[in-house]
């Protein structure tokens, strides 16, 4: 989620809808289903209302400048698991 607070056009969406984003682009990463029903209770978000923020997400993330490159090179460190080194599936 850092990189979404540098980005204008993410700054629409309200913090929990971006987490909830995050948590769906996490799920589909790891091979999970993207969303479940407990996310929908806790959330209060249906799958398709995240889904719109995670591709938007995921169009920021495609569209990384220099800017962001210290985020990248903070999470491609092994003390965050690589994180920004992991191939993330369409959504």
């Amino acid at each position: 989620l850092d990189g979404t607070l540098l980005s204008y056009k993410l700054l629409r969406y309200c913090p929990s809808k971006l987490a909830s984003a995050a948590m769906l682009i996490a799920r589909n990463t790891q091979g999970m289903h993207p969303w479940s029903c407990a996310l929908t209770n806790c959330a209060q978000y249906c799958e398709a209302d995240v889904v719109i923020v995670a591709r938007a997400v995921l169009a920021e993330k495609a569209l990384i400048g220099p800017e962001l490159t210290s985020v990248l090179k903070k999470y491609s460190r092994s003390v965050y698991g690589c994180v920004a080194n992991t191939d993330i599936p369409n959504v």
